[in-house]
């Protein structure tokens, strides 16, 4: 869950760059938040009207599982190409015993999600050519393609374990759009721990980037 300012409002972003918001997510999706919100705090017990509401944004939701479960099992098939083709076998061990990784395995983690970024951006028809480190590190398709290799790192720690539950992957997958979105904002409530580390890692990324940006 993200977390809201004391006002009980989702914070307001005030982007550095014109189109971030844009770029950050689909149009319409603040109008979406607010229209669920509103229907929150209208319910009350047995209200037609509200359990109709209700039961149409699960429909929707819903229908949408298919291709969740589609698209986890694509990524979970890819992780274990990922891992070795990114790290070799003394890099995994770091990785499973430590959480300091030499500035080599930065690069290597930086370059994967520069890629999944890029090609992202491209099935989006995006400009991704020429924007800099700083602004790109500001794009939601950034951010996730960097959540996604910080998933990779959760997975490897982890023992590298074959996924066989597509669900629970896909959950993974909702979970981390969901940190994505919360390292635009103040912080992260959640009670998963998985959730939880891969936040804590993409901001710190994040904070990482900026701080390399700021001293070149």
């Amino acid at each position: 869950m993200i977390l809201l300012r004391a006002n009980g409002e989702i914070i307001q972003l005030d982007p550095t760059v014109p189109d971030l918001c844009e770029r950050m997510q689909f149009k319409g999706i603040a109008d979406d938040i607010r229209e669920m919100a509103a229907i929150f705090r209208s319910a009350t017990v047995d209200d037609a009207a509200i359990l109709k509401q209700l039961h149409g944004h699960w429909n929707f939701a819903n229908g949408l599982l298919p291709e969740l479960i589609e698209g986890a099992v694509e990524i979970a098939a890819s992780l274990p190409e990922m891992e070795e083709q990114m790290f070799t076998k003394s890099e995994i061990r770091i990785i499973r015993t430590s959480r300091r990784y030499p500035a080599a395995m930065m690069e290597t983690i930086y370059g994967a999600a520069v890629q999944i970024w890029e090609t992202l951006a491209q099935g989006y028809r995006l400009p991704w050519q020429d924007l800099g480190d700083s602004r790109v590190a500001r794009t939601y398709l950034f951010r996730y393609a960097l959540g996604l290799v910080i998933h990779l790192l959760w997975w490897i720690s982890s023992g590298s374990q074959p996924i066989k539950r597509m669900d629970r992957m896909s959950n993974d997958m909702i979970d981390l759009s969901f940190c994505v979105y919360a390292s635009y904002f103040d912080g992260f409530m959640t009670a998963d721990e998985k959730a939880r580390w891969i936040h804590a890692n993409l901001v710190a990324a994040l904070e990482a980037i900026s701080h390399m940006d700021a001293a070149a």
